[in-house]
């Protein structure tokens, strides 16, 4: 809401919001001076090191009044809570989701900055990929991926790539461990771009050496689930008919109970502490509506008994259908 964003996400912080006037931000020592740059913030509260947070919380809160808690704030521990409950003389009410909800449909601005991260992730996809060879290590590739989307423009992003190879492909969503690569290898690769703290993401997926018929049909089917899931969206669908369109497809190819994940999650603002993917996830039950200028990170996965492959992308739902943000070829990449 204010526009502020540092690194501080491991000590608790806290934005009070009146019913008129300027945001009050309470930050640690370390943030203040920059949260004083932001035009959106009126007062800054200064969390020392010798105080506790929620100590200086409770004072701020005007007494007596009603006052609105997103008790899923990563910020505030149970234990935290169970504090502030104690010692704040106000009667708080639910504000969970309230906020992410209103973030769901993206501005032109917001779309511009995803545009622009989308771009920054196949940049690292390009050099993740071509970094991708017997004797590199799963650190090799995660250093190209962050040297390519960090050269391109992005910002430090909201989770690290994951890249995972051989069996520890079977892992799914890992990250880098030093692993060598060898011949025969699956190498999933997976990472974002971001620009100020918006997000696009996609996966893609290698074999090094010739490729067997199983993994030219997972990938063939990681292809035509995410050609179902776009042809799908649209305003006034739901998530849940995305979800379902793409597990019938599953089950035309006869692997439904290989797939391994959602169909997708809500993208866009996100930082260490908590990505927009948290607010929506596309399941078979979401009755989500679909509106213009949603955006979404497609993620079909397939797990076999030794990989898994995966091939997402980053949409935005136009008014006729389905914007692609990530624009990189959609096919198994053969390392030779």
């Amino acid at each position: 809401m204010s526009g502020f964003h540092a690194c501080g996400q491991g000590t608790m912080q806290a934005l009070f919001v009146p019913l008129s006037g300027w945001p009050t931000i309470l930050t640690c020592t370390a943030d203040a001076r920059m949260s004083r740059g932001y035009p959106g913030i009126g007062e800054v509260v200064v969390i020392s090191e010798c105080q506790l947070a929620v100590t200086v919380l409770a004072g701020l809160l005007p007494a007596g009044r009603r006052v609105g808690l997103e008790t899923t704030s990563h910020y505030l521990s149970v234990h935290d809570h169970r504090q502030l409950v104690q010692m704040a003389g106000v009667q708080f009410e639910d504000f969970d989701g309230v906020i992410e909800g209103r973030r769901r449909v993206k501005g032109p601005v917001e779309l511009e900055r995803m545009r622009r991260a989308a771009a920054t992730a196949e940049a690292g996809m390009t050099e993740a990929l071509s970094a991708i060879r017997p004797g590199a290590t799963e650190n090799d590739i995660a250093a190209a991926f962050y040297a390519g989307s960090i050269a391109a423009g992005s910002d430090y992003v909201g989770h690290p790539p994951v890249v995972v190879a051989g069996r520890r492909s079977a892992q799914s969503f890992a990250r880098w461990r030093r692993k060598a690569i060898g011949h025969g290898d699956v190498v999933m690769v997976e990472g974002a771009g971001c620009v100020d703290r918006h997000h696009a993401v996609m996966a893609r997926s290698a074999i090094v050496g010739t490729p067997t018929e199983e993994h030219k049909a997972c990938a063939e089917a990681l292809v035509t689930l995410l050609e179902a899931a776009t042809e799908v969206i649209r305003p006034g669908r739901t998530a849940g008919d995305i979800d379902r369109h793409c597990r019938a497809t599953m089950e035309r190819y006869g692997l439904d109970n290989h797939v391994s994940s959602r169909t997708g999650y809500s993208i866009g603002l996100g930082f260490p502490s908590g990505p927009e993917g948290c607010s929506r996830a596309v399941r078979p039950e979401d009755g989500t509506v679909l509106r213009e200028n949603m955006t979404f990170h497609l993620v079909p996965t397939l797990a076999r008994e030794d990989f898994v492959m995966a091939i997402s992308d980053t949409v935005r739902v136009d008014a006729g259908g389905c914007e692609m943000l990530t624009r990189f070829p959609r096919e198994l990449v053969v390392v030779d």
